[in-house]
């Protein structure tokens, strides 16, 4: 746990140096802001109820406490620090999600401690669900949303991959999957899993570890690496969601190896079905196969 938490200071210092220099990533430029606060009249015996149950939540979870949260009266430190609120600003300077949510229905898949889940939950949607497989990242979601009276959350302890057994098919209106895609062991299959969850028309933003190469597709195994099966590059995001079945995705990174993209998913027929961990009504290709083998923009 130690060593993950001394590279997540690595990553985060990192993340300090391309902010105070000028280059083609823009970094965090504006953050979101935080929307809840403990009262300050709260008596001090129930902020330090509160402090003591954040801190055993941290501290019986394999990798701590996730997201950095500001109670108000007290700040609350995690390993991935408050890069969320970074990526929300991005997400709202260049208006791929609206600043209101009201009455939609809303999926943030691979929640953790719940940063995003509660900024999403504060723009008034019917319901967002928060899911993450880790018991101990839903404690912490779940701890959070008692805390700041988020009626709207709902908390959903499984695998991407299993999620159907959970959410009804055609019925959200946006997907968010931040730092996700790339621990995906297969990333095929769980962007068709989101495909079927969302509307038509329905709007999947991805957070994503990749390489900023829109010429070739490919993804470098990952060894693990941070917990990494995959690092895809930009192409391949593209490639990967048109052959789920979304429109070809923006795609912007903000860091040198850290994107986001936006997709949405079309009605359009799923090209190519076979070989893949999914049952298909029908598995025959809805176009000509390529048989040029130039198409694969491949690595050489």
């Amino acid at each position: 746990m130690q060593c993950l938490k001394e590279v997540a200071l690595m990553f985060f210092a990192k993340l300090t140096r391309y902010l105070r220099k000028t280059s083609k990533y823009a970094g965090f430029p504006a953050m979101a802001e935080w929307p809840y606060r403990l009262p300050e009249d709260l008596p001090p015996e129930q902020v330090g109820a509160i402090q003591a149950r954040a801190d055993e939540l941290g501290a019986v979870a394999q990798y701590g406490w996730g997201h950095t949260i500001d109670f108000g009266v007290f700040q609350k430190q995690g390993i991935l620090g408050n890069a969320y609120l970074g990526i929300a600003g991005l997400l709202d300077q260049w208006e791929w999600w609206p600043r209101s949510f009201d009455g939609l229905s809303l999926a943030d898949v691979g929640c953790f401690t719940g940063g995003l889940t509660l900024l999403m939950a504060a723009r008034d949607p019917k319901v967002i669900y928060a899911i993450d497989e880790i018991p101990e990242h839903i404690h912490q979601c779940e701890f959070l949303c008692e805390v700041f009276k988020c009626l709207n959350v709902k908390t959903i302890q499984a695998s991407l991959y299993n999620l159907q057994e959970h959410i009804e098919a055609s019925s959200l209106d946006l997907v968010l999957l931040s730092g996700v895609l790339y621990h995906l062991s297969d990333m095929l299959v769980g962007l068709l899993i989101i495909r079927n969850l969302l509307k038509p028309g329905g709007v999947l933003l991805i957070e994503s570890n990749a390489v900023d190469d829109d010429k070739q597709s490919y993804a470098n195994f990952g060894r693990f690496y941070l917990g990494m099966w995959w690092q895809p590059s930009a192409l391949c995001i593209q490639d990967m969601c048109e052959f789920t079945g979304f429109e070809r995705p923006e795609i912007r990174f903000y860091l040198e190896d850290r994107c986001l993209a936006r997709t949405v998913r079309t009605k359009e027929k799923i090209p190519f079905k076979r070989g893949m961990n999914w049952k298909f009504y029908s598995l025959k290709d809805e176009r000509p196969r390529p048989v040029d083998p130039s198409v694969m923009a491949p690595v050489r």
